[in-house]
């Protein structure tokens, strides 16, 4: 498969058999929690971000664990803590519309029959990557980076329900309020905040189960999730004691000469796998768009062990081209493609893929210390997220370009 090495290593993943202990469906039931996970009230308030500690920890293995659904008032609605802090109530069970390409990855695999529509132009290859049940979707718009919705279609098609992705850090929280306040006063309707922090994964999947009517499958997701995402902190902690930590530099946009500072939103899963961003302390982040235009005269004295590359047109010339060949990675072979099916598993848009990409990225740069085969675990993930047996056509279409 081009642009990617092969990898033998065993795999390993001993935590994520908790999580198939209860099975795969959604659970529509509202009877008591499981003493492992919790009493019902715990998660009354419509976020489980703050008990997910407490279920995990004590969790024993040879017990299976439910997690009730919310139970809605007498009005037919629910009332949760979005992951910004903010309290939305709506419909029991809504139909959904996700306004940016962003939380259409959990929706699939937790809630598919309740998306009203996409975000973003899906082609029927990617779509093939998703549950059947979503093929034919309709791309009713978002607002998403230059992309603006069109009203009409989002009050046609009436969702009960908004959901997009946010900064929910202390220092991005006021903004994401006033955001999510703006959008929801704007169409009229509920708006929730997930979190785009990769570290959140895990209880961003155990959220959407809540708030949405499918707690049991949410959280199903949320340990598996957090297992693959362990295995990816422990190779990087065992390269990190062993000091190999190395430099990187991602190639944006067809010249390649464009790129991501140190703490940018689109670096953050070179960031969670803990490797070095080569251009250090030299550029800045000069929007939250990101994309810091650098000259090649930069990326050679920068001289990264790998590249990541965007777009095929600048993978050909960063790896073919004369201009390139002195810089460390290009010589050792070291310059690898962004799977992009069936959403961007880096960026744009920050979306549950994220979790899969920093599977890939560990799986490049530290070779001798993950203990998982990445082949099977992204089949798996397909599999076990949306019930989707890959061909081994769709496995090569995600490593190549």
């Amino acid at each position: 498969m081009k642009n990617m090495k092969k990898f033998t290593a065993l795999f390993l993943i001993p935590v994520i058999s908790l999580a198939l202990l209860t099975g795969c469906g959604s659970s529509s039931s509202s009877e008591t929690t499981a003493e492992s996970a919790g009493e019902t009230d715990d998660i009354g308030d419509g976020s489980v971000e703050e008990t997910s500690e407490d279920i995990t920890e004590s969790e024993d293995e040879s017990k299976s664990v439910t997690v009730a659904d919310l139970e809605a008032d007498a009005d037919g609605n629910v009332t949760i803590t979005d992951m910004a802090g903010r309290e939305v109530t709506f419909k029991a069970n809504p139909t959904i519309w996700n306004s940016s390409p962003t939380a259409e990855g959990w929706l699939c695999a937790i809630v598919p029959d309740q998306i009203i529509g996409w975000a973003a132009d899906f082609t029927e290859e990617s779509l093939a990557y998703y549950p059947s049940s979503v093929s034919d979707l309709e791309t009713i718009g978002g607002n998403y980076g230059t992309s603006t919705a069109n009203e009409e279609n989002i009050l046609a098609v009436s969702p009960d329900v908004i959901i997009n992705t946010y900064d929910c850090s202390e220092t991005g929280l006021a903004a994401t309020v006033a955001s999510a306040d703006a959008t929801a006063e704007e169409y009229g309707i509920p708006v929730v905040c997930l979190s785009r922090d990769i570290e959140d994964s895990a209880s961003c999947a155990a959220n959407i189960g809540l708030w949405f009517g499918a707690a049991q499958r949410g959280y199903e997701v949320s340990v598996y999730i957090q297992a693959l995402l362990d295995l990816v902190t422990e190779a990087a902690d065992a390269a990190a004691a062993a000091g190999d930590i190395p430099t990187y530099y991602y190639a944006e946009q067809a010249t390649g000469l464009f790129t991501e500072a140190v703490g940018s939103m689109h670096a953050a899963v070179f960031e969670y796998c803990g490797l070095e961003n080569c251009v250090g302390d030299d550029i800045s982040m000069s929007s939250m768009g990101g994309l810091e235009e650098v000259s090649l005269e930069q990326v050679i004295q920068w001289n990264p062990d790998y590249i990541f590359v965007w777009l095929d047109v600048a993978y050909q010339d960063i790896t073919t081209s004369d201009e390139w060949s002195g810089i460390t990675a290009v010589q050792n072979g070291d310059v690898y493609s962004i799977p992009l099916m069936p959403q961007n598993w880096f960026d744009r848009s920050p979306n549950s893929l994220r979790v899969l990409g920093c599977l890939y990225c560990a799986s490049i740069v530290y070779s001798d210390y993950v203990s998982y085969d990445l082949t099977e675990t992204i089949s798996d993930y397909f599999d076990y997220m949306y019930g989707v047996e890959l061909s081994a056509e769709q496995l090569a279409a995600i490593y190549c370009d």
